[in-house]
């Protein structure tokens, strides 16, 4: 059994080496809605942060409601967060994680700029699947398991509580 310092040292590994995440939110009319969205912190502590412009269809969605998932994907490695998102307007904040590659998004604007917003999301629980060695090592990796017996060798996979 993973604790929860190791399974979040490894969603923090996990999720450094991803730099877009789906963020799921959920539209006027119920359905859910993801969109790719550039993490802005790659030291997960339990928040994730993206930037926004404060008329988007995202940020209108958060106002209505907070409930998100935010999910990451690459190369056999999975991790989906689920928690409480929340409009941060905060200047200081906004400099701290800003980087020059936002100004083609932003169309110059700074974070200075009440039209540039953040993201917050709170995590409020945690899940990872890694398939280390990629799709063909997975699929050799289910006929050891299937030949064993021993299923937990095939995906590394753990989940937590904040």
């Amino acid at each position: 059994m993973t604790s929860k310092k190791e399974t979040l040292k490894k969603i923090n590994d996990m999720i450094g080496e991803v730099p877009v995440a789906m963020l799921v939110t959920t539209d006027s009319k119920g359905m859910l809605r993801s969109r790719p969205m550039t993490t802005q912190q790659h030291e997960f502590d339990g928040d994730v942060w993206f930037f926004a412009s404060s008329d988007s269809d995202v940020v209108k969605e958060i106002e209505k409601n907070a409930v998100v998932n935010v999910s990451y994907s690459e190369d056999g490695n999975y991790i989906s967060l689920s928690g409480d998102a929340s409009i941060v307007t905060d200047v200081k904040k906004k400099k701290q994680l800003w980087n020059p590659e936002l100004n083609v998004w932003f169309d110059g604007k700074g974070p200075e700029d009440a039209e540039v917003v953040l993201i917050k999301v709170d995590a409020k629980a945690a899940q990872y699947w890694d398939i280390a060695d990629g799709m063909i090592g997975n699929a050799i990796n289910v006929v050891k398991a299937m030949l064993s017996g021993d299923e937990e060798s095939v995906i590394d996979n753990g989940k937590v509580r904040m």
